[in-house]
């Protein structure tokens, strides 16, 4: 009879701690994907709006293994499930601090291309703690008021709702022409287009639309000017002979005005070379500046 008492408390003592490890435990990310790789200095990646975190592949083989490299895929984009609900963007600004803190990383360097650009900024503006660097790949902190100085800076639920209708207007042939279509303007690399383009049809309408009225409704050029590290953020310019003011003194200057508020930020233009996927259409470029920045 001993015996079996001591079995059977042994048995409930091992069923309460298991139990309160497991609730203990940090619940795993919805509002992302995340593939780990390398060792080192953590460095998290953040693809643009409908990419795939395969857009950081050359990226991951030019650094070789001497990073821990977080890349990430957003909820919704690239044929990675969408979240039901949003707002879309808060939701990974939180679950990002929340991955930083419950994996224990220290000195990490944030690389962000355009829409992920915009969250490291908004993430580096609250975090005090754990982060070294921002590495930005064409991305503002008001991209809505580079292009209209009078741009509300509340998200628009009428502008998502009608950009999901835009999208749900389309079938699945139709969708992956419009986003190649996009793609040619974007990226000068016509050996891109497609995957671009999939990625885009692979997304989730809903979050497409919601994501992008997120950020163009979203002016945090007053918050970033708590950033507390270095920053370097890479403008693209190509000439396009259809938008003659379109200069690369004009980029400079947006750039300049959006990220004045911010001591700790570098902006560097590309000369005559990239459109907004500036990896693909200046890789040499790109990685000297990367290479130099992280060093």
């Amino acid at each position: 009879m001993v015996r079996l008492f001591f079995k059977y408390a042994t048995f409930i003592v091992a069923y309460i701690f298991f139990t309160t490890i497991s609730i203990a435990a940090p619940a795993p990310p919805d509002a992302f994907q995340v593939k780990v790789t390398g060792k080192g200095q953590p460095i998290i990646f953040i693809p643009g709006a409908t990419c795939g975190g395969d857009e950081w592949d050359a990226t991951i083989t030019h650094l070789a293994g001497k990073y821990q490299c977080h890349v990430l895929t957003l909820a919704g984009y690239a044929g990675v499930p969408g979240l039901p609900n949003g707002p879309y963007l808060e939701r990974v600004r939180k679950q990002l601090i929340e991955y930083i803190n419950d994996n224990h990383l220290e000195q990490v360097i944030l690389v962000g291309h355009s829409i992920g650009g915009y969250l490291s900024l908004y993430l580096a503006s609250e975090m005090k703690d754990h982060l070294a660097k921002i590495f930005v790949v064409d991305a503002m902190p008001f991209f809505a008021g580079a292009q209209n100085p009078n741009a509300p800076d509340t998200f628009s639920e009428s502008q998502a709702q009608r950009m999901l209708a835009m999208y749900n207007g389309m079938d699945d042939n139709a969708l992956k022409a419009s986003q190649y279509n996009t793609a040619k303007f974007l990226c000068r690399d016509s050996t891109y287009w497609d995957k671009i383009a999939t990625w885009g049809a692979q997304s989730d309408r809903r979050t497409m639309a919601y994501t992008m009225s997120e950020m163009l409704g979203g002016d945090i050029r007053k918050k970033i000017a708590a950033i507390n590290i270095p920053v370097l953020v890479l403008g693209a310019f190509c000439k396009m002979p259809q938008y003659p003011g379109f200069t690369r003194e004009s980029v400079v200057k947006t750039y300049s005005d959006q990220y004045k508020a911010c001591s700790k930020c570098t902006v560097h233009v590309s000369e005559d070379k990239a459109r907004h996927f500036i990896m693909f259409d200046a890789p040499e470029w790109y990685f000297a500046e990367l290479d130099s920045f992280l060093k």
